[in-house]
């Protein structure tokens, strides 16, 4: 699990299926057993069928779109009346509109979090801001015009948070840190 999620599941699976219940994000490594089909249930909203895999799921309430990664194996995604079937390297995003299934993501880059590092493509200063608050604690606020910048790279989460800061300060961001608030 990463930081600030939950894993809820039972003290041992009986009956026909294997359920649990994920908010945040997790990775999982599902074994295959027909008998006792495994699920994941994100949010009280989405539900992910394995058929035996390796996958990702990245679903904070904080974020507009959530997603389940696929790394290996086979899962069903289903929201609403809406199911797609992903195959290994593909991801299935869920935003208020529905599931669409992208094709060809960097696997490595969705677990990144595993290998204690922040993987950033294309992300914006609030998305990374999101990230840092969950892993460090800290809550932020904004001040002013909030920079229309885009960050690309691998952070090791092993920094200190006025380090890490210190490094985005060289973008032309500025932070004031007030004990927990930045």
């Amino acid at each position: 699990l990463n930081n600030a999620s939950i894993l809820r599941y039972p003290t041992s699976f009986t009956g026909n299926q294997r359920r649990v219940e994920l908010q945040g994000e997790g990775y999982f490594e599902v074994a295959h057993d027909a008998g006792k089909p495994f699920y994941v249930i994100v949010n009280n909203t989405v539900s992910v069928q394995v058929l035996g895999t390796h996958f990702n799921i990245n679903a904070y309430l904080d974020e507009n779109i959530w997603k389940t990664s696929l790394i290996q194996g086979s899962v069903k995604v289903l929201k609403g009346g809406s199911t797609v079937h992903l195959s290994p390297g593909q991801a299935a995003h869920i935003d208020s509109t529905g599931i669409r299934i992208v094709k060809g993501i960097d696997a490595e880059a969705s677990i990144s979090w595993i290998k204690e590092v922040f993987h950033f493509e294309q992300a914006d200063i609030k998305s990374v801001m999101r990230q840092l608050a969950r892993w460090y604690d800290v809550d932020i606020e904004y001040q002013g015009n909030v920079p229309d910048r885009q960050f690309d790279g691998d952070i090791q989460r092993n920094l200190l948070l006025s380090q890490l800061l210190e490094k985005l300060e060289r973008n032309g961001i500025h932070f004031k840190t007030e004990g927990r608030k930045i």
